[in-house]
């Protein structure tokens, strides 16, 4: 095993609740700093629908400068990895839960290189009584400005979404199965998006977003792979 592997390992999985596990698994402690927040919303869902995969000393969420870039990015790259090997068959989603900073309100995004998830999404939070009040916003992962261009099919709704090229490899982010799923959840405090908790209405946002992004990216991943 790499040393730089050695400090994140154990990985802890919650208990199966059933013979087999449930299709969506929550990665939480993916950067330590998040952990406690991860474990407060694990705490409202449903773990008859939902697996954990509980990252108990993960990489720092802090992004350093261009020097140590490359260091970086390849932690990000090896945890990552190590996450997909925890991965059962069964399991099509994969929900990868941080937090952000955002004074002004508490929202949530929802980044994803799938555009039927990301449509899903959308519509989601404009029904009534949607998560955060509608505060959850569509993001799509691209792997450079590149591919941030829409193709002329999807140019009119593909717009409109904010793009990011995400530090992890295209391998981790970009697959039918599972399909990944970042959620972000912005907290008003700085302090508690660095090692807090946060407030129990934080809290309920991220559990609901969850909740949403579990359906609607379950509802994807069967019809790009109905077996």
């Amino acid at each position: 095993m790499s040393a730089l592997l050695n400090h994140l390992l154990p990985f802890r999985r919650a208990e199966a609740r059933a013979p087999g596990r449930p299709p969506v698994l929550l990665v939480i402690g993916a950067h330590r700093e998040e952990l406690s927040f991860g474990e407060a919303v694990a705490a409202q869902l449903d773990r008859q629908r939902l697996d954990l995969l509980r990252i108990p000393v993960g990489i720092s969420g802090q992004r350093p400068g261009p020097d140590a870039l490359e260091g970086y990015r390849q932690r990000h790259a090896e945890l990552y990895r190590q996450i997909l090997e925890h991965v059962q068959p069964e399991q099509r989603v994969l929900i990868d839960l941080h937090t952000g900073f955002d004074e002004r309100l508490c929202s949530a995004d929802v980044l994803c290189g799938e555009p039927a998830l990301l449509r899903c999404i959308e519509h989601k939070a404009t029904e009534p009584g949607a998560a955060g009040g509608g505060g959850m916003r569509a993001v799509r992962l691209v792997a450079s400005d590149r591919d941030a261009v829409p193709s002329p099919g999807e140019r009119a709704q593909a717009a409109s979404w904010p793009w990011v090229s995400p530090v992890l490899p295209e391998a981790i982010w970009n697959r039918r199965r599972p399909i990944y799923v970042g959620v972000e959840v912005y907290l008003a405090s700085s302090s508690c998006a660095s090692s807090s908790r946060g407030t129990l209405a934080e809290v309920r946002l991220a559990a609901a977003v969850i909740e949403a992004v579990s359906d609607c990216a379950l509802s994807v991943q069967r019809t790009m792979d109905p077996g």
